[in-house]
């Protein structure tokens, strides 16, 4: 291979390789409203979601996971209800599905929650119930580990490399 080709090639390879261990299985758009929030479920398995929504009434984070819950017949989530907030134990998408109340310590079988607010994930400080969505807002569950949610390509962002591979080549 050409030293011009290397880099391009091996960024597709990279960009292969990463989605194979972790895959985005489908992505939602619903709601309606001038502003949008992204909520994205990874579960054990190493299947992912995203969720787009547009919404316009003021919520938290818990009440727009209830919302794709009530607007979407494949989603399910469960919660234990305490006062300070919601405590999420279970998620279901399709046939994806993980439950957990983390009393397997060490094992981390529980639902971590990670936002993302700028421009990278930070586990989340305060629960679902304590942050409100903005316009722009990005969430993420990540079922039985501490590591922060996949990677979402941006659309077409493998078709880019496969074009500028083409290109190069002529």
């Amino acid at each position: 291979m050409r030293p011009s080709l290397l880099a391009p090639a091996a960024l597709a390879v990279a960009c292969l390789a990463s989605s194979s261990s972790a895959a985005l299985i489908a992505t939602y758009s619903i709601g309606s409203g001038s502003s949008t929030s992204s909520v994205q479920i990874d579960f054990a398995n190493g299947n992912g979601y995203l969720f787009n929504v547009s919404w316009d009434q003021a919520m938290n984070s818990y009440q727009l996971l209830q919302y794709i819950d009530a607007e979407l017949s494949t989603v399910s989530h469960s919660a234990q209800i305490y006062s300070f907030g919601a405590f999420v134990t279970g998620i279901g998408v399709g046939s994806d599905s993980d439950f957990g109340t983390g009393d397997l310590w060490p094992v981390p079988n529980y639902w971590h929650f990670w936002t993302q607010d700028t421009g990278s994930w930070a586990q989340s400080m305060t629960g679902a119930s304590g942050r409100t969505i903005f316009n722009g807002s990005a969430d993420a569950w990540v079922f039985g580990s501490p590591a922060s949610p996949q990677v979402v390509p941006a659309p077409g962002a493998l078709a880019l490399i496969a074009l500028g591979l083409r290109s190069r080549r002529r």
